[in-house]
């Protein structure tokens, strides 16, 4: 394999919660909301589609300068800040790009549904429907997986759970009920024998789904949702959809986990808060990062 089909890179855009946060007291950690690109496999999977996705978005139009590309975007949930920065991803504009969406069925919405109107009058000047790029819809309904084998460029949609080969990408997923109202889905991508799980807008109350730790076994890289602290969740956070650091902990203990990162972060912690946060986490489990814009983790 060339070194490209080899590559398993995780890349953050966006890191935030509830809304994005520009100023001076995030310049470190940064403030958009929730995006990460994976680059595996030779495919290029992007995961949520917040404000950090405009930068992407950009990015990678500089990159293929004008070739043909290929992007596979899975949502997790409908929620503003998962999907506000979506109708600002250049690749959507240029007429040689191919964009396939996953998402699960939220409401009895189908993701075409769910994202369409984003972008169509009275909500926004562009309507989607009229856009130059090619696009693909996917509904996730079921525990079907997302596969893509060696240099083929659109995935294929498989109803059974199978083990995938050394040159497959694949895509489980499943729905944690624990975010209201809808729920949020969790995906794990797998490749070469290397395992990510991304768990954003999740709550674990008195103890971690066990569903879920089956799910997140051995993962390499666990990036899992922190927004609070233990004691900000116990006073006024019950029940809003999101974990404290310590339960992204214990659910990366309990899963035996290669790296935790520290992801979704509250609105209102700054830099510094974060910092803090990231060392009380690493006393409990070494491995612990907490998630910034440009931070690059090589599975």
């Amino acid at each position: 394999m060339t070194s490209e089909m080899q590559q398993f890179l995780v890349r953050f855009w966006g890191v935030r919660g509830s809304y994005p946060t520009p100023g001076p007291h995030t310049v470190r950690y940064g403030g958009n909301t929730t995006c990460v690109e994976v680059e595996v496999g030779g495919h290029i999977l992007i995961l949520d589609a917040g404000s950090g996705i405009i930068r992407l978005g950009d990015e990678i139009v500089r990159r293929t300068m004008d070739q043909p590309l290929h992007v596979t975007l899975f949502l997790t949930h409908g929620h503003g800040d998962h999907l506000v920065g979506l109708p600002f991803f250049a690749p959507l504009y240029e007429s040689a790009a191919h964009i396939t969406m996953f998402a699960p069925r939220l409401a009895g919405l189908d993701v075409e549904q769910l994202v369409t109107p984003l972008m169509s009058p009275p909500y926004f000047p562009v309507d989607m429907r009229q856009l130059p790029s090619q696009r693909i819809f996917h509904t996730l309904t079921g525990s079907e997986q997302v596969v893509w084998r060696g240099k083929q460029l659109s995935p294929v949609i498989e109803s059974e759970q199978l083990q995938g080969r050394a040159d497959e990408v694949r895509v489980f997923w499943r729905l944690s009920t624990s975010h209201p109202l809808n729920g949020a889905a969790i995906y794990r991508i797998e490749y070469a024998g290397r395992r990510l799980v991304f768990a954003t807008d999740v709550e674990w109350r008195e103890q971690c789904d066990p569903t879920f730790l089956e799910f997140a076994e051995g993962a390499d890289v666990l990036i899992h949702d922190a927004q609070y602290t233990l004691d900000e969740y116990r006073q006024s956070k019950r029940g809003f959809g999101h974990s404290s650091v310590n339960m992204a902990v214990e659910a990366a203990r309990a899963a035996h986990v290669g790296k935790l990162v520290l992801f979704h972060h509250e609105p209102m912690y700054d830099d510094a808060k974060l910092d803090a946060l990231q060392e009380e986490a690493r006393q409990h489990f070494a491995q612990t990062y907490s998630a910034y814009e440009g931070l690059e983790i090589r599975l």
